[in-house]
């Protein structure tokens, strides 16, 4: 892909990211709404940056299945961000990963008090489902799915699951397989989801969605991976979050290495696109995410 069309679909990434940003400021409660404190935490953590790359990943699979159904893709894409926001939330907690910077500002905890961070993250997960839930559809069997896959891609068997294993049995693994599962739990499960909602919006074939989220379950573990090389080799000004948050832990980095670390990105980038040719959707604006989201992380 040449510099001018790489320019071309980043320019569009970001007018998607823009279109998120302006609809998840519709759907989330007023920072003056009672009671405020509540809500200006739920505004911190949604609006202190963020790249939108869950939404902007279902939006695209709709788009490139075609473009069917897009509105609700987008209103599903801003549902998942407030998901992918409230587990932030969670994990920078003091009893998870004790975390003080996040998207380059305090975190939620930190500016109002873990109690207060706590309920923005219940807050936001409720709005989520609520948001799919009320949107006005001449087909609420499609609503159904995407409430069915978002439900089980962050309950205990997927998103959670990775936070506990994180917690509690990382600290054991000594082999790259069962930290890429982890990989996978902790973020992979979201990338999936994203894609598989946006194909569920495009009224992809069961085939077609397989391949879909095959595409992002690769994109997501390599993600993950690319993050724990951020966390080894960056600076806290430069990452917008702490670094440094895995020493002493194992990762692929720690256990593998970074030349090696890089080389199992490039692998499931390598696995994600042939999924993607696979799919039969119009690979362009998704093959230009992927370039904008590892460009400056490998």
């Amino acid at each position: 892909m040449d510099q001018t069309s790489l320019e071309a679909i980043r320019q569009t990434g970001n007018g998607l990211r823009d279109e998120v940003n302006a609809r998840l400021e519709q759907l989330l409660p007023d920072s003056m709404r009672q009671p405020t404190h509540l809500h200006q935490a739920m505004r911190h953590a949604m609006f202190g940056g963020g790249k939108r790359i869950r939404p902007v990943l279902c939006v695209l699979v709709a788009e490139a299945s075609g473009g069917k159904n897009r509105p609700l893709a987008l209103e599903a894409g801003c549902a998942i961000e407030m998901v992918h926001t409230a587990s932030l939330i969670l994990d920078d907690l003091p009893s998870m990963d004790d975390a003080t910077l996040r998207r380059g500002q305090p975190t939620t905890h930190m500016r109002f008090g873990e109690a207060t961070a706590i309920l923005a993250a219940i807050g936001l997960l409720n709005r989520a489902f609520s948001v799919v839930a009320e949107y006005p559809t001449n087909n609420p069997d499609l609503q159904v799915k995407i409430l069915e896959v978002l439900s089980h891609a962050i309950g205990s068997d997927g998103m959670i699951a990775g936070q506990e294993i994180d917690l509690h049995q990382r600290a054991a693994y000594s082999e790259a397989a069962p930290i890429e599962n982890l990989n996978w739990l902790k973020t992979g499960v979201l990338f999936v989801a994203s894609a598989h909602i946006g194909a569920i919006c495009g009224e992809l074939g069961p085939e077609r969605v397989d391949a879909v989220k095959q595409f992002a379950k690769h994109v997501g573990i390599a993600f993950q991976t690319a993050d724990d090389l951020v966390d080894q080799t960056s600076t806290p000004q430069t990452a917008g979050k702490n670094v440094h948050q895995d020493d002493g832990i194992p990762t692929l980095v720690t256990l593998c290495g970074r030349r090696a670390a890089r080389q199992t990105c490039q692998d499931h980038l390598h696995q994600a696109d042939d999924a993607l040719q696979r799919s039969g959707v119009n690979p362009r604006g998704l093959q230009g995410l992927v370039q904008a989201i590892f460009a400056s992380r490998l």
